[in-house]
């Protein structure tokens, strides 16, 4: 268990991340629909490489947004990019490009909060795995500008140790050092427990949580609450002591490691908020 200050209650906007996945695809209204009758306060959506368009919503974005603020729902938006040893990904494109590629839907659907999770494509050295960080800072930097002129904040998501991108809290540190204004994303999930102070010490940095469960030590299992071992109550109770306020998403779903994807079902959603509720001391 992590000792925190029980006096300690900041805000937490719990969401989930909507099921716009090609295979496992509902309509950006429906999901907006179902999150505000189970209670959720806030919904994810991907910001594909050519960006989120009315194909991948089923709706224009103007619709979606008007479903939004009627539910009282805040929208957020996560870039997950794949990339090769230079930074791009299989059709070339930089975070840079992404970002502006999504432009029009964080915009139109009013996203304050956006971020950037990057992935290699491939298991790079460690050399190659630094090199792809170095043009990313770049790209954050001038995303960041970009995030300031149209009204959203822009972060970086970290990765589990074994995929050795922007993986370690000491490689976050710097990245958040070189960027300034620049928000960080952290997984829960992903965090082994030897990283777990050095997470948290980025905590006035944080511009979201995204919280699954895994069976420790192995992370990145994507479970759904309950049926993994982490601490949510001490690890959220140590993040918002030291000052995070803001959405946590529910990232529930598995990998192939944990048995497979499909575990995002509307009640595995509805028992996992009602799970992170009692473990953040909600009433």
């Amino acid at each position: 268990m992590i000792a925190v200050i029980q006096e300690v209650q900041l805000t937490l906007q719990i969401g989930l991340n909507a099921r716009l996945f090609p295979g496992n695809w509902r309509p950006a209204r429906q999901e907006i629909a179902f999150a505000a009758s189970g209670g959720f306060q806030a919904i994810q959506f991907p910001g594909p490489e050519h960006g989120l368009d009315a194909e991948r919503l089923g709706a224009e974005a103007a619709s979606v947004a008007t479903a939004l603020r009627q539910a009282q729902l805040v929208p957020v938006m996560e870039m997950l990019i794949r990339v090769d040893a230079q930074g791009r990904t299989e059709a070339g494109r930089t975070p840079l490009e992404v970002i502006r590629a999504n432009l029009p839907a964080i915009g139109g659907l009013g996203c304050p909060v956006v971020h950037i999770h990057l992935v290699p494509a491939a298991g790079y050295p460690a050399a190659t795995m630094r090199e792809i960080e170095a043009r990313f800072v770049a790209d954050l930097a001038a995303g960041v500008a970009l995030a300031r002129e149209h009204g959203f904040r822009l972060g970086f998501e970290h990765n589990e140790p074994l995929v050795g991108l922007c993986s370690d809290p000491e490689v976050c540190a710097g990245i958040l050092t070189a960027v300034p204004d620049l928000g960080l994303v952290w997984d829960l999930n992903h965090t082994i427990p030897a990283h777990l102070a050095g997470f948290l010490a980025l905590a006035g940095r944080m511009t979201m949580l995204h919280i699954s469960d895994t069976p420790l030590p192995t992370v990145n299992s994507h479970l759904p609450l309950g049926m993994g071992t982490l601490d949510f109550g001490g690890y959220l109770g140590a993040v918002q002591q030291r000052g995070f306020s803001g959405q946590a998403i529910l990232e529930i779903g598995g990998l192939p490691q944990s048995g497979g994807y499909g575990r995002d079902t509307d009640a595995a959603l509805l028992d996992s908020l009602a799970r992170l509720r009692q473990a953040n001391g909600d009433q």
